[in-house]
């Protein structure tokens, strides 16, 4: 053991006595872990501002959906429905956030809404429930206003982009206009509570509380079409809460395995039954044509990610050649002292791994801190910016994440490559004869 801190203590005075020689590389060091940090936090960070943002809008991470053919979703059993979500949350242990219990209307070419002779139309308009969903919709980039009180049945949010489409501000009032389950026009004043900041897909839909949106549409005021459960890690346990569900289901109604694909769902939705049937859909199912999307960044990104590690490697491979050519006679030296070739070979792949870790420690601080101020900063989505940018973004800006496993790995990577670049060199000054290496001039 004395042996190793007395090798570690000398690499590390050879270290910071030839940082100069080491600046090069140190800098294209700390550039590359910058560089990774940055990818990896970027996309880290598109995808979950893309999950918090689709959980909203699907009512959860996991949501329970009852189907007779029809394609459209009913809970016609609401009590059983949530009878099976707390066994399975009891049973589970997973760690819940809250629960949705909404009424939904669909159809965009009757989903309107009418202020001061301007309308804009609405992907969807969905009722919730105020104090059930408080917790996510105040997560809501709000540009004004806030989430309604719990007894509201005035109130609406609405985006930015609807909001710019009308011209509407916090406390006007504004009409909107459905088609109702008797097929009628009907109509309902409602009061902005609060604006949103959203212009991409998920911007086109309307907040409003479920039992007034239910009076329009001429249903029965207690109508819920689907009940969710926000998770808290959904990554993490969003399978493991759909099995739960879907077992507890079973024992109560009619059932259909969990939906973890977008051809599984359109199925389901679809299939004619002789009664309805229930059962879960994921996010991950929801999301399929997006998370393609996703995947191919991924894609992108391990490949540059491997390219660089490559230009480590290559790059400290030459540059220590460079180095224990020019420091031959001092391996001579060392080696005429009685150093044998197996700790010459390690003093040279220690030193690689002070470089390796102070580089990490400079691109890992140069990362966070590019990161932070691209969030800051950099506005990625203004006025007339591309609509499907704002899917991955947060309040226009880019909300970065990095996770633990994905900067260790990183920095391990980085470290191991520039270990391994130093490899051949260091080999190379083993085999150095000190009679040869101070007849060096």
């Amino acid at each position: 053991m004395r042996g190793f801190f007395g090798l570690a203590a000398l690499a590390w005075r050879n270290f910071s006595r030839n940082l100069n020689r080491y600046r090069v590389l140190l800098a294209a060091l700390t550039l590359v872990v910058a560089c990774l940090v940055v990818i990896l936090g970027t996309v880290m960070g598109m995808s979950e501002s893309l999950r918090a943002k689709a959980s909203r809008y699907f009512a959860g991470d996991v949501v329970v959906l009852g189907y007779d053919g029809s394609g459209r979703s009913l809970i016609a059993e609401p009590e059983m429905v949530r009878d099976a979500l707390e066994e399975a949350i009891r049973t589970s242990g997973v760690p819940v956030v809250t629960r949705s219990e909404r009424s939904t209307y669909y159809e965009a070419s009757h989903a309107m809404l009418f202020y001061a002779g301007y309308y804009a139309r609405q992907r969807r308009l969905v009722g919730v429930e105020w104090d059930r969903e408080r917790p996510i919709l105040e997560t809501f980039d709000f540009t004004e206003g806030g989430v309604p009180e719990d007894d509201d049945r005035e109130g609406i949010l609405i985006s930015t982009a609807v909001a710019e489409d009308l011209g509407a501000r916090v406390g006007d009032v504004i009409l909107v206009s459905v088609r109702s389950e008797r097929g009628r026009s009907n109509t309902v004043d409602l009061f902005v509570r609060g604006i949103f900041a959203e212009s991409s897909f998920f911007g086109y839909t309307s907040y409003l509380e479920r039992r007034t949106l239910n009076a329009v549409l001429e249903r029965s005021e207690d109508t819920v079409n689907e009940i969710g459960l926000y998770i808290a890690n959904p990554l993490q346990d969003e399978e493991r809460a759909a099995l739960a569900i879907t077992r507890a289901l079973e024992t109560r109604l009619p059932t259909f395995p969990v939906l973890r694909d977008r051809d599984m769902y359109s199925e389901a939705s679809r299939e004619r039954r002789e009664e309805r049937v229930y059962g879960v859909v994921t996010l991950d199912a929801q999301l399929e044509e997006i998370n393609d999307l996703l995947g191919a960044i991924f894609l992108i990104a391990g490949v540059v990610i491997l390219l660089f590690l490559g230009i480590v490697i290559v790059g400290v491979s030459n540059t220590y050649s460079m180095i224990v050519f020019e420091r031959t006679r001092e391996i001579g030296t060392l080696r005429a002292l009685g150093m044998q070739r197996p700790r010459t070979v390690a003093l040279f792949l220690m030193e690689a791994l002070f470089l390796g870790v102070s580089g990490v420690i400079l691109g890992g601080l140069a990362g966070v801190t590019t990161l932070e101020a691209l969030r800051r900063f950099v506005v990625l989505d203004g006025a007339g910016g591309p609509g499907w940018a704002a899917l991955f973004l947060t309040q226009g800006r880019l909300d970065w994440r990095l996770p633990a496993a994905g900067v260790t790995v990183i920095f391990v990577a980085a470290i191991v490559a520039g270990i391994a670049g130093c490899l051949r060199a260091a080999v190379h000054a083993g085999l150095i004869r000190p009679v040869d290496a101070l007849r060096q001039e």
